[in-house]
């Protein structure tokens, strides 16, 4: 049977740790990473974006269909995310996941790429 690819540690050019497919940091460099990121409020997603949130999900359970601001695509009350412009000020609506992760990555690896 074939065994998963794997690949070293993102968390630094010099950890030996090798890592399923999926998985980007080995423990002791996940904490790391989640540390740096900071908490949810500290990133932005405090008790405003729960309640825009909430008044989302409420709007999809009561029957209401709620599209992707981006692309226009249905969603789901569990399988949306609350957009926001790059420097958090302003939300755009609601957005599925490929569309709102996608801006993300794409933005960090714009800025990696400059780097």
């Amino acid at each position: 049977m074939p065994t998963a690819p794997r690949h070293r540690c993102t968390g630094s050019s010099t950890c030996p740790a090798m890592l399923p497919a999926g998985v980007r940091y080995c423990p002791a460099h996940a904490v790391a990473y989640e540390q740096r990121r900071g908490t949810r409020q500290q990133r932005g997603y405090g008790s405003e974006h729960d309640r825009r949130r909430a008044a989302i999900v409420d709007r999809i359970r009561s029957g209401t269909l709620v599209f992707c601001v981006t692309c226009g695509v249905q969603l789901a009350e569990s399988a949306f995310d609350l957009g926001h412009d790059e420097d958090r000020r302003r939300y755009l609506g609601p957005q599925c996941l490929p569309c709102n992760r996608g801006a993300g990555g794409r933005r960090g690896a714009a800025a990696a790429n400059r780097a």
